[in-house]
């Protein structure tokens, strides 16, 4: 069973010396809601290896003489893992910079870890528990086009991407246009089971067969894509499979976003219905700004969804556009409106390699503009990188 769900962390303190450890888990005994364990070994390679992989536990480790050898075994974990406060030699540049390409979370000096160890880490278990919290609600978000070509697509696939590499999220991207899905292009993959497959065989998945028909992208993201040959007609979709499948998929991911084709069938109702947020995608001209005013009317008055949980995405901003922000907001009677840059050159290389443009640009204007976005639209906090440490290998190379 997960440790967060028993509402506990469990700290793992790891080294060589068993004095210093127990000394380490008597200053920690007085937190609280922690479940802790001493690894005492002169092979700290291998229990870095063995117990530092879970992303919701904290780990102590105690650097030896090999200590660059140790942070190199923890740099070379792929995927997610436990958050990491080392002890060693702090005015060691090259194991604190070794310390930061591993992402280790804080770096306290051996002679000072009675004084700083409690503090440390009561921050970092404060953060790990209310970040499983926000991003463990599970949320739904569909994203529309308002009128074709406007870059739903672009927009769903980049804001997946970002919540599956900025948080601590299980995502799942869902390609519901079942006959010109661009979904997979996007991410250069071709599924070997489909969404129509998925949703024929319903009534003999559960959690854990249902992730056969996904694609896996990275460690967090997965995708859901339909055939690329077959058409599969809107009114062909057994509506009570489609919601058995969004039970599913919310049952391993705390993140859904769909791709929705530009109808108002009884596909697209179920799903902005169920949505928790639906990021309509409209561009700078006067058609698109009166085809999302008709859309706004049809969810807010048709389909009774609040205002609230609508967003307008204004794609391919060109602030010379003699139409502004203030004239979509006013033309929509509605204000809620984030802005995507126009960098036509980046998101056409991108489509062409198969990638996400936050991905291949990951320092762009465009790509700041949508990480933006996904964390503004989804609302949860996004892991930022440790400064603290960084702060470090500076004073030490000043002195250098």
């Amino acid at each position: 069973m997960n440790n967060m769900t028993e509402n506990k962390i469990n700290l793992i303190l790891i080294g060589a010396d068993e004095l210093a450890l127990k000394k380490q888990q008597a200053i920690l005994s007085y937190s609280g809601d922690i479940k802790s364990k001493i690894i005492c070994t002169p092979s700290i390679t291998e229990a870095i290896n063995h117990y530092t992989q879970d992303e919701h536990s904290i780990a102590i480790i105690n650097l030896t003489a090999n200590g660059l050898k140790e942070l190199q075994t923890l740099n070379d974990i792929d995927g997610n893992k436990a958050a990491i406060i080392i002890i060693g030699d702090q005015s060691n540049v090259d194991l604190l910079s070794q310390a930061i390409r591993a992402g280790v979370k804080d770096f306290i000096d051996t002679q000072d870890y009675e004084n700083k160890l409690d503090g440390v880490f009561c921050k970092i278990k404060k953060n790990i528990t209310h970040n499983y919290n926000n991003n463990h609600a599970r949320r739904l978000t569909a994203v529309i086009n308002a009128k074709g070509g406007s870059g739903a697509s672009f927009i769903a696939s980049n804001m997946a991407y970002v919540l599956s590499k900025h948080s601590d999220s299980k995502v799942a991207l869902v390609d519901l246009d079942l006959q010109f899905g661009s979904i997979g292009l996007n991410f250069d993959k071709t599924p070997k089971y489909t969404i129509t497959e998925a949703l024929h065989a319903i009534d003999d998945l559960d959690s854990i067969s249902s992730e056969a028909y996904m694609s896996k992208y990275n460690d967090n993201l997965s995708l859901l894509l339909p055939s690329p040959s077959d058409i599969l007609l809107p009114g062909e979709i057994n509506i009570t499979h489609l919601k058995r499948l969004l039970e599913l998929l919310k049952m391993n991911y705390s993140q859904i976003v769909i791709d929705l084709p530009r109808l108002i069938d009884p596909v697209s109702s179920t799903i902005m219905e169920q949505a928790d947020h639906i990021t309509l995608v409209i561009q700078q001209s006067l058609a698109q700004f009166r085809d999302g005013r008709r859309l706004i009317q049809i969810l807010n008055k048709d389909l009774d969804i609040p205002l609230e949980r609508i967003s307008i995405v204004l794609n391919r901003y060109d602030p010379k556009n003699s139409l502004r922000i203030e004239d979509l907001k006013n033309m929509v009677n509605h204000d809620k409106v984030y802005k995507i840059t126009n960098d036509f050159e980046r998101v056409a290389s991108a489509s062409n390699l198969g990638v996400p443009l936050c991905e291949s640009a990951a320092n762009s204007k465009i790509a700041h503009d949508l990480k933006d976005l996904a964390k503004n639209i989804v609302g949860i906090n996004f892991k930022e990188p440790n400064k603290s440490l960084l702060k470090h290998v500076r004073a030490l190379l000043s002195f250098l």
